[in-house]
């Protein structure tokens, strides 16, 4: 079930593309795509790399880590062009065009595709497009096409340091849990336990956090091996 903001409308699925992997530079001239129907399922792939290689004379390998790959996050969604479930009549063609040219088009000024935020609900996700699908199901008399369904996989995206910092072989093991304390705020626990205050949003994604700026207090709050500058795990 997707879940309801507080003004009681349905949250739908959004695109946003953005010029940067910081995700600090929207790309102001491509407008932002919502999805005509919610996607009934949201697939998400979790990846290890080890080293298999075997030693001389061995039959196994120790399958030492090598380091963790991109999420990968699969949607699938369809665009009706028909008006018999929304009473809405839309071009199918420049629906999916409008898609495209927030998650795939070249953008002549960076050389390369956007980055995309995925919104839904109270999920944000920030990722790069890896491929689409597009599959037209139903046509006009003259070959128009009236309906379309589009199955997209795209690849997290994390700031590139703190993805150096996860993914590095000499990272100690800081995974901590917090209790959180009256007032305390998010940033200020990040910050504490990481030497930085950057990091607060990734904190509050792993943990599932509607919002990291109120928090109930005695909530118990992860913040995963990061290994940064200055680190104070007290």
């Amino acid at each position: 079930m997707p879940r309801l903001p507080e003004n009681g409308q349905l949250a739908k699925l959004r695109f946003t593309a953005y010029r940067n992997s910081e995700f600090t530079r929207r790309a102001d001239d491509i407008p932002e795509y919502s999805v005509m129907f919610n996607p009934e399922t949201i697939s998400v792939k979790l990846e290890v790399e080890r080293d298999n290689r075997q030693g001389a004379g061995t039959t196994a390998s120790s399958q030492h880590f090598r380091r963790t790959r991109p999420q990968d996050y699969r949607f699938e969604f369809v665009v009706d062009g028909t008006g018999v479930t929304t009473g809405e009549i839309v071009s199918v063609p420049q629906n999916v065009e409008n898609f495209l040219r927030v998650v795939y088009d070249y953008n002549s000024e960076d050389h390369r595709p956007n980055y995309v935020m995925i919104r839904y609900g109270a999920v944000l996700l920030k990722a790069v497009l890896k491929s689409v699908d597009i599959t037209y199901n139903l046509f006009s008399p003259n070959g128009t096409p009236l309906r379309a369904k589009i199955s997209t996989l795209f690849a997290s995206c994390l700031d590139p340091n703190l993805s150096e910092m996860i993914n590095s072989p000499s990272s100690p093991d800081l995974t901590h849990k917090r209790v959180v304390k009256e007032q305390e705020k998010l940033v200020t626990m990040a910050c504490r336990i990481y030497g930085s205050n950057r990091f607060y949003q990734e904190v509050a994604r792993a943990n599932n956090l509607d919002s990291f700026r109120e928090i109930d207090k005695g909530r118990e709050i992860w913040f995963p091996p990061i290994r940064a500058k200055n680190v104070n795990p007290d």
